[in-house]
């Protein structure tokens, strides 16, 4: 049978407190008054006077006793799934504002291969923003200094174009790596081209194991693609003063130039080209991430596939 609050009882309900539902719910789940009492470390008479509070706030009969048990009313029903519904709310209103508070202070460990350090910062200043009292430690090395970080369990996320492979790692990629060919603003050669006819220039790439350098194994190996004039360096900023100053060509991430570079240095037009691989955000099981880690990986995956560092102007001859 449906039971609803009598009229003049309504404005009663305002003497409700989350206590003396606890303290019903607790009588009805126990099955009697010293079992709840058990449960919520108080007295009997302390429980028994909590019930005759509400059962004076309703101005109806809650609870029967019946051969040693106790049974609800329909009044008593009613109320046991109000409690039920107020108190869950409750409870998650106590979680959320726990994480809430868990976010105002804090830590964020956070590593990134060197080229990543074009990438992270925007997503960095909006999450500093939004958490102003989190510190966060940020290094940047290369591929095997991070990997070494990572082996060491060092930091909360990493940052990766290409993550080691390791069944105890957890990677999810965030947005677009976009490799291009890069020439000083001077260059006359070929344009317009396959990436096997610039072969014979000298070209400037990052070292060996470097993401950049693996993403261009990956395409060059398939198809013989050998360079005959390579000079190795360890800075996508030397890279990039290199070319132009007229030292040769190179393949570079698009999210290390700038719209300062486009007096210096263009875009050739190549065949395949822009390489597209993913920047990772990667994680270890061995380390729970605290809320300040999980609401940053959360920051990157919820980034669109729009985000780009301005290219350099394409300026063909």
């Amino acid at each position: 049978m449906d039971f609803t609050l009598p009229a003049t009882k309504l404005d009663a309900m305002n003497s409700l407190t989350f206590r003396l539902l606890e303290v019903f719910r607790h009588v009805v789940d126990c099955g009697s008054v010293t079992a709840a009492s058990s449960s919520l470390s108080l007295s009997q008479p302390t429980v028994s006077l909590q019930l005759k509070k509400l059962s004076a706030i309703i101005g109806i009969p809650l609870l029967e006793h019946v051969h040693g048990q106790v049974i609800m009313t329909d009044a008593g029903k009613a109320l046991y799934e109000y409690a039920q519904t107020v108190l869950s709310a409750q409870q998650k209103l106590d979680s959320r504002i726990h994480a809430i508070r868990g976010m105002q202070t804090g830590s964020l460990n956070l590593a990134v291969v060197s080229t990543a350090q074009y990438v992270v910062p925007p997503f960095l200043s909006q999450f500093c923003h939004e958490h102003p009292n989190i510190e966060v430690n940020f290094t940047v090395g290369n591929r095997a200094q991070v990997i070494e970080r990572l082996r060491q369990n060092l930091d909360d996320l990493y940052v990766f174009s290409h993550p080691p492979e390791d069944s105890s790692l957890m990677s999810a990629p965030f947005m677009q790596n976009r490799l291009v060919v890069i020439a000083p603003s001077s260059y006359s050669g070929p344009d317009h081209c396959s990436l096997e006819s610039l072969c014979g220039q000298k070209f400037l790439l990052r070292e060996p194991g470097s993401g950049t350098r693996r993403s261009l194994q990956t395409y060059c190996e398939p198809r013989n693609i050998t360079f005959a004039n390579v000079v190795v360096m360890e800075s996508n900023e030397a890279i990039q003063a290199a070319v132009a100053a007229g030292l040769g060509l190179a393949i570079i991430s698009e999210h290390t130039l700038t719209p300062a570079s486009s007096e210096q240095i263009r875009i050739l037009t190549v065949q395949d080209f822009p390489l597209n691989a993913q920047w990772h955000v990667v994680t270890t099981q061995h380390r729970p991430m605290n809320l300040a880690a999980q609401a940053f990986r959360s920051t990157l995956l919820a980034s669109t596939s729009g985000f780009h560092t301005l290219p350099v102007n394409h300026r063909p001859q």
